[in-house]
């Protein structure tokens, strides 16, 4: 069924564009924001339809040319035709409808800090075709884009494309299609490589024989199962700090606002007091937000190593990085390690709640929460309410320009 002249109100955190009308609401794909179209329907559901856009009857006034040839089908990207200053304004509303839709907060204004709109990221992950082409995948699908290029990630990356690309093409040439996925990793001045393959040994053994020149960090990793060649890390500089990052460690991937986003939550903390990290990782968040009196929790055992590598090279005289479950921690534990604040870094899916319930009982007085997900951060928000705690302050730091992602730094005080 078709419907014409939907008028695109809102984007959803997917990147499908809102619209109503009769009284129903139309979830679209490919659809701008603030733009009219004719739509099809694909499917019904009870408080929505999902449709996908067949045309365009009138421009968006927020529209902008997107400088990417592959944005109307790579799935990378899902707001790069509206123009940047609409981009914020609309991860803004996404927060404050979140919030105000599970917690029941209004608030009027929510700062968020722009970012520099692309070559942002020091991180992207692609997909290898069956020609060994570099790919992301179509939006809203399985099937593969082949790119030359990707105009989000930073100079160093870029320059280096081509020849990675010619390295992918050559291995599946000669052995296959023996990788389906690669990270690619910039600081600026070396690549690391995570290359997942179905036989690592018969991979480094090409790479050894057939590139004993190149010079790039390559994890070869099939399951548990890896090789390297080169480091399997790479030293990241973060104002007067140096981070040893290695193959799985969580770093911030837009080099422009890491400093911005780590110093808004600083200014949460009061000084010199003791910190306790949850999911701490390699302890980068930690030894960023705090300089020292840090106790980092996470149970991933090799992050640990190199958060106490990180201790060290900074120089740090107060902390303990401890590999552990988060739900190790009890009043016991914050009372006998003088915790003031505890802060959380959770992925997309937000905190578990009997890990809110174990922070809550510890009645810790403020918990500093960073987010890259407005919904599971509003669900969480609620629950720490329901145990007794407030929001008490919010700010929002745009770490992903073209996207409807958004990440925000909140601290909450028991009542």
């Amino acid at each position: 069924m078709i419907i014409k002249d939907i008028k695109v109100i809102d984007i959803l955190q997917d990147g499908r564009g809102v619209g109503k009308a009769d009284s129903k609401v139309y979830f679209i794909e490919g659809a701008s924001f603030g733009e009219t179209c004719d739509i099809e329907i694909i499917n019904e559901k009870k408080n929505f339809i999902e449709a996908k856009k067949l045309k365009t009857t009138q421009q968006s006034c927020h529209f902008t040319q997107p400088p990417c040839p592959y944005f109307y089908e790579c799935g990378g990207c899902t707001i790069m035709d509206t123009n940047y200053n609409t981009q914020i304004k609309l991860k803004e509303n996404l927060i404050k409808n979140a919030l105000k839709k599970t917690c029941g907060i209004n608030i009027e204004y929510i700062e968020i800090l722009p970012s520099e709109k692309l070559g942002y990221r020091n991180k992207i992950r692609l997909q290898v075709d069956e020609k060994g082409r570099l790919a992301y995948n179509k939006k809203s699908s399985n099937d593969l884009v082949a790119i030359n290029d990707c105009l989000l990630a930073n100079n160093h990356i870029r320059k280096n494309l081509p020849n990675i690309r010619k390295l992918t093409e050559d291995i599946t040439k000669n052995l296959g299609r023996i990788i389906r996925e690669i990270s690619i990793r910039s600081n600026g001045k070396e690549i690391l490589l995570n290359i997942y393959t179905n036989d690592e040994e018969k991979l480094y053994n090409y790479l050894k024989e057939q590139y004993p020149n190149q010079t790039y960090n390559i994890n070869l990793i099939n399951g548990r199962k890896i090789m390297t060649i080169g480091n399997n890390y790479l030293n990241f500089k973060l104002k007067d700090k140096i981070f040893k990052v290695s193959k799985y460690d969580f770093y911030q991937v837009n080099d422009y606002q890491i400093e911005n986003l780590y110093d808004s939550a600083r200014k949460y903390l009061e000084k010199d007091k003791k910190l306790l990290d949850l999911f701490c990782g390699s302890g980068i968040s930690s030894i960023a937000l705090n300089d020292d009196h840090i106790v980092g929790i996470e149970i991933n055992k090799s992050a640990i190593e190199d958060a106490k590598q990180n201790a060290i090279a900074n120089n740090l005289k107060d902390y303990k990085f401890i590999a552990k479950n988060a739900k190790y921690i009890d009043q016991k534990f914050i009372k006998k390690e003088k915790i003031k604040a505890v802060t959380v870094d959770p992925p997309r899916a937000g905190l578990d709640k009997e890990i809110i319930k174990t922070l809550t009982k510890t009645k810790i007085e403020n918990i500093i929460y960073i987010s890259c997900n407005p919904q599971t951060l509003a669900r969480d928000i609620k629950r720490f309410m329901d145990r007794g705690y407030k929001l008490e302050k919010i700010k929002a730091v745009d770490m992903f320009p073209q996207t409807m992602h958004v990440e925000t730094v909140v601290l909450m005080s028991r009542k």
